[in-house]
């Protein structure tokens, strides 16, 4: 069965996986602070000749890598957070070289909406 995801599922995704663990917010963070500069670089991935579909699970991958990384388990599990970042490549047919290349930039995207602790605490869950 191929699933199809657009970005808002991929966010909705992310918040369903913390509402799971108690931190329902999140989602709404995510979607806020990252759905407007995910779909410009979706939109040039595209134009590069990427399929949506395959930006957008790439974009979904680097979500669930870069939250993990960002908050560590606090967000929500580590096992979680790998198995949605694995199953988001596994959709993918693009080499691996080529999704890493573009993981990194969308984690660049994540890492530079953190450059506040105050925010980066709050998408986290954490209390500033």
């Amino acid at each position: 069965m191929v699933v199809t995801i657009s970005l808002r599922h991929a966010m909705f995704g992310v918040g369903a996986l913390t509402a799971l663990c108690g931190v329902s917010h999140a989602e709404s963070y995510a979607e806020i602070l990252f759905e407007e500069k995910f779909e410009i670089h979706i939109r040039e991935m595209v134009a590069g000749g990427i399929t949506r579909k395959n930006a957008e699970y790439i974009a979904y991958a680097a979500l669930a890598r870069g939250s993990y990384e960002l908050c560590g388990d606090h967000l929500f599990p580590k096992s979680l957070a790998h198995g949605s970042y694995q199953q988001s490549l596994k959709q993918t047919s693009l080499p691996q070289r080529v999704v890493n290349q573009h993981i990194r930039a969308f984690e660049n995207i994540m890492k530079a909406q953190f450059q506040d602790e105050r925010a980066l605490m709050r998408y986290c869950g954490s209390k500033p």
